[in-house]
């Protein structure tokens, strides 16, 4: 892999244009002044049969490679998706999403793509797939009292009828971390869920099979996918999204150097 491309993204300016931030590159947008945002975008791939289903629990996030020639390509995917962070520069982590994958079309055609490729996931009825960050190969989970807004920083979905069904979905636990609504004595209870999750070190996301979002150990029984769709080629994709963001790198030089009156030549002026 070559790695001078591996953390090239720009922080995009008014101005710029583009569709989509690349999760690869670490892109961000200066969307407010003073402060860069992020998107991370990944999946967990499912092959597993049922009789491999405890040893698959909680999995690492796929950031995919923007080379889509695989025989050659320049950069390989990412095998983990971190959100980066420094002690100057601390993240706030304000939102997650996770999915199973469905083809769009669900029926799939011949060309989109070989119809189609993904899975539903087995599970046990009850239990949840948690994207969140990783403590040593561990969930931290999401405490009913919020401390530190890991519910800014999660989501689930919840197995029913013994699947993890295509097309499920769900956002940020804690929806969107801000104020609600104040009581006439402003009660600690007004803030709940209203804290970013921060960071101060690059911060590994994974999705864990647990019993209950509360649980900061792995718990679940694990996930697998059918015989008949593994026959037919396909797999379960969990698909998993994080957004963030960082105060932007400090003012510096170069910021004001081009306003700055000076001399064109050496021993010369311009007065």
């Amino acid at each position: 892999m070559a790695t001078y491309k591996s953390d090239s993204g720009a922080i995009l300016t008014p101005g710029n244009q583009i569709n989509k931030l690349s999760a690869f590159n670490h892109e961000g947008v200066l969307g407010w002044p003073g402060i860069e945002l992020f998107e991370q975008v990944g999946y967990a791939k499912v092959t597993n049969l049922s009789a491999a289903q405890a040893s698959n629990k909680s999995f690492s996030i796929t950031v995919p490679s923007p080379d889509r020639r695989v025989s050659d390509r320049v950069r390989d995917d990412r095998t983990s998706l971190v959100v980066k962070a420094s002690s100057d520069r601390p993240a706030y982590v304000y939102g997650a999403s996770i999915a199973i994958a469905q083809d769009v079309p669900s029926g799939g055609l011949p060309s989109f793509p070989a119809s189609p490729i993904t899975a539903d996931l087995g599970g046990t009825t009850g239990e949840i797939l948690l994207l969140g960050p990783d403590n040593a190969g561990a969930p931290l989970g999401v405490p009913s009292s919020q401390l530190n807004g890991l519910a800014a920083a999660s989501s689930s979905i919840t197995a029913a009828n013994s699947l993890f069904s295509q097309g499920s979905a769900d956002t940020t636990t804690g929806d969107f971390p801000a104020w609600t609504s104040v009581t006439s004595t402003i009660a600690a209870g007004d803030a709940a869920n209203s804290m970013m999750y921060k960071v101060t070190a690059d911060t590994t996301f994974k999705v864990y099979n647990l019993n209950a979002i509360a649980n900061t150990t792995i718990t679940g029984d694990g996930v697998f996918i059918s015989q008949a769709d593994s026959d037919a080629g396909k797999a379960g994709y969990i698909v998993c999204r994080v957004n963030y963001l960082r105060p932007a790198a400090a003012v510096s030089w170069s910021d004001v150097s081009s306003f700055v009156d000076f001399a064109s030549q050496v021993g010369g002026t311009d007065s």
